[in-house]
């Protein structure tokens, strides 16, 4: 009987506190809202990829992508060749030469592959 007279304020001193958290509970710090600018599309547009190149005459023909806008295919337009790793390969100056979806331009400097992007600079 002794023992359980000094159980029984164990068990509910043990249940009393373990209910109960000591540290103080803390009110949320306020972060101040971040204001994003919206991005810029980039001047530079993909006309499309190299499907040829002729290096002794000078030539490159580009398989234009279907979005590319008209005003990139003027005759004398300049154009930057790039990697997928967008590492510039070469020039390229458009032609008149224009069929389908194929525009034929001529070498200005570089060495562009097969496949690497063709790129406007938009004005």
């Amino acid at each position: 009987m002794p023992t359980a007279r000094l159980l029984l304020p164990l068990v509910v001193l043990s249940l009393l506190c373990g209910c109960r958290n000591l540290t103080p509970i803390r009110p949320a710090k306020r972060v101040p809202p971040v204001v994003l600018e919206p991005l810029a599309p980039s001047p530079r547009l993909i006309l499309g990829r190299i499907i040829a190149t002729d290096p002794g005459q000078g030539f490159v023909f580009v398989d234009l992508a279907g979005d590319a806008p008209v005003a990139a295919l003027a005759e004398g337009t300049e154009y930057i060749c790039r990697t997928l790793e967008l590492r510039e390969t070469g020039r390229v100056r458009a032609s008149r030469y224009v069929r389908g979806r194929t525009l034929g331009t001529t070498l200005i400097a570089g060495q562009p592959a097969l496949g690497d992007e063709v790129v406007w600079l938009a004005p």
